[in-house]
């Protein structure tokens, strides 16, 4: 399948998440550049939209996301969406996290970088302890971040949506920064 790529010198990158995909799955942009993304989910589900390198796995639920749980009560006391949907039912009926599923990021492309977001509809903008940065994206909901790209990001990176099952669907994409 050939990807899709979307090269940009303006500012502005426009990226549509729907039921497990990103488009476009490559986009690029430079360091030193103020970059808008607009980020849109055409799908009928929830997703998320991360930057970084390297997966951190998790385990089991009481000791890898304990810290997780404890920022996203402490953080998020008022918000529904936390990190609830990282959960899944097991055959007995009972909730628990993935074993051996991906916990974010080790590397947070958002990490230290100032982030100016507008959401609405529902989408939510989170720095997570434990987690990282990422936007949650509820069906047909919209965020806009814009940031300054800096110079120590040159390289490759991934975007993802880590929402269980949704990475192993191919929900990813690259992130190149010249």
């Amino acid at each position: 399948m050939k990807k899709r790529l979307a090269q940009y010198m303006a500012s502005t990158i426009h990226i549509v998440t729907g039921d497990f995909f990103f488009k476009p799955e490559t986009i690029e942009f430079k360091a030193g550049q103020e970059v808008k993304i607009e980020l849109v989910n055409e799908g009928n589900i929830e997703h998320e939209f991360m930057v970084g390198r390297g997966m951190k796995m998790v385990e089991d639920k009481d000791e890898g996301n304990e810290e997780m749980d404890e920022a996203s009560e402490e953080e998020h006391k008022t918000s529904e969406a936390g990190h609830e949907h990282h959960q899944h039912e097991n055959s007995e009926g009972m909730h628990g996290t993935h074993t051996a599923a991906s916990r974010g990021f080790e590397d947070d492309f958002f990490e230290g970088i100032d982030v100016k977001a507008e959401v609405g509809n529902g989408a939510q903008f989170m720095r997570m302890p434990g987690h990282g940065t990422m936007v949650l994206l509820k069906p047909h909901s919209k965020v806009t971040i814009t940031f300054m790209v800096p110079s120590d990001r040159i390289g490759e990176w991934e975007m993802a949506c880590f929402i269980p099952g949704h990475y192993e669907a191919k929900m990813k994409g690259n992130v190149m920064v010249e």
